[in-house]
């Protein structure tokens, strides 16, 4: 499995497209959240220390996370795309013996990648956040910022996964983003609207996962860990299905 790894470390570093992505990703995570804590920033601070307990300062700190995914999304879609698409996968599959290990070590990969940069991305939005609010030492509680920092890990990983898997199952770029856009980024957003199918958009992976990085809840909301555990049983689900397919489709 290391040297699985290792291989598949060296073709995502290979995509001219890797540090670009990863770059955007996090400057546009960042710029959202600091745009929208300096716009909401001059109400927080004029509001007296009861009324700030109506705010989110850490969740707001993450807004960009929503818009700032498409850079994982894209970039999972296109490691796995090209193996297909440059018929590179039969080389490595005669690399790698058995197809339950390659799509177990690209996939490890791409969670990986997803979990450092939400890390980093994750730490550089809510210090930019918060400082742009004027948030006190004390409306932003330790374990707090732990629990929403490491959240943005796990999103990274889980969503990076997910489109990876997504990918495995219809082998086309194309097909992959036509599916894993409109879900992440339409279906919640206009299901959410509905009042009778709010609590079934609560339950699709982007609008559970990003109750990791939230820190108010609102009545019906999912937990930080139910939305956590939702978005880790679609990853899961995924795997399993792209797996069930790429083992008996010919390549």
């Amino acid at each position: 499995m290391r040297d699985a790894l290792a291989a598949e470390w060296i073709k995502l570093r290979s995509l001219r497209s890797t540090p670009a992505l990863l770059l955007t990703g996090l400057l546009v995570t960042v710029l959202t959240g600091l745009l929208l804590c300096l716009l909401i920033g001059p109400e927080f601070r004029r509001a007296a220390p009861a009324d700030r307990t109506g705010f989110d300062p850490i969740g707001l700190s993450y807004s960009g996370m929503q818009l700032g995914q498409l850079a994982l999304v894209v970039l999972a879609v296109l490691s796995v795309g090209s193996e297909f698409g440059t018929s590179m996968i039969r080389t490595s599959l005669a690399a790698v013996p058995g197809r339950a290990r390659f799509l177990t070590a690209k996939l490890t990969l791409l969670a990986a990648t997803g979990l450092a940069w939400g890390l980093l991305t994750g730490s550089a939005a809510l210090l930019c956040g918060t400082r742009a609010l004027g948030a006190a030492p004390s409306e932003l509680p330790l374990a707090d910022v732990l629990r929403t920092t490491l959240g943005a890990g796990l999103y990274g990983a889980l969503i990076s996964g997910c489109a990876g898997a997504v990918t495995f199952m219809v082998r086309r770029s194309i097909a992959a983003l036509g599916i894993l856009l409109p879900l992440l980024f339409l279906v919640s957003s206009l299901l959410g609207a509905s009042s009778r199918l709010a609590a079934f958009a609560r339950l699709l992976p982007d609008r559970a996962g990003l109750r990791l990085m939230q820190v108010h809840q609102e009545p019906g909301d999912l937990t930080p860990a139910g939305g956590g555990a939702v978005l880790l049983l679609w990853t899961l689900v995924a795997a399993f299905v792209a797996y069930a397919l790429f083992s008996r489709r010919e390549v």
